[in-house]
């Protein structure tokens, strides 16, 4: 009977281990964990929701804040990092074609020889454009 407790005990515990496991698994570059801000979120909160999802891998919401014009932080290059986001510059559209909120900051990436970025830490810079779905990232680049 003992043994039999011991076998039962065993099993639960590899099933909540496997269970932890596929969860791990499901979280992984591919999957959405973190939600897209309302509309009335601030450039600030659209900027640190996006880089927080760049740097954990999640694909599918830095897709969701990108805007056409630029292209989405997901698998090539991979934002290992940043640091440092300043505050808000905010470029009328007379400078730059679309009102924009504009941050800059430090990150640290992998590379992404087709975008010409090598692997390090570089000065970046991420433009916003509000739409009627909330702030999205319309221009990024090196400062």
């Amino acid at each position: 009977m003992r043994s039999a407790m011991a076998l039962a005990a065993s099993l639960a515990g590899l099933a909540l281990i496997a269970g932890g496991l596929t969860g791990c698994l499901e979280s992984g570059t591919g999957s959405s964990s973190g939600s897209v801000p309302p509309a009335s979120a601030s450039s600030e909160q659209v900027a640190k929701a996006y880089l927080d999802a760049a740097r954990s891998g999640d694909c599918a919401l830095t897709k969701q804040l990108t805007g056409a014009s630029t292209w989405a932080w997901c698998d090539e290059p991979r934002l290992t990092g940043y640091k440092d986001l300043g505050t808000v510059t905010k470029l009328p559209a007379s400078q730059a074609g679309v009102n924009l909120d504009c941050y800059h900051l430090t990150i640290t990436a992998t590379a992404a020889p087709k975008r010409g970025i090598t692997a390090g830490t570089r000065p970046w810079t991420l433009c916003f454009e509000h739409t009627d779905q909330g702030y999205r990232l319309y221009e990024q680049g090196m400062r």
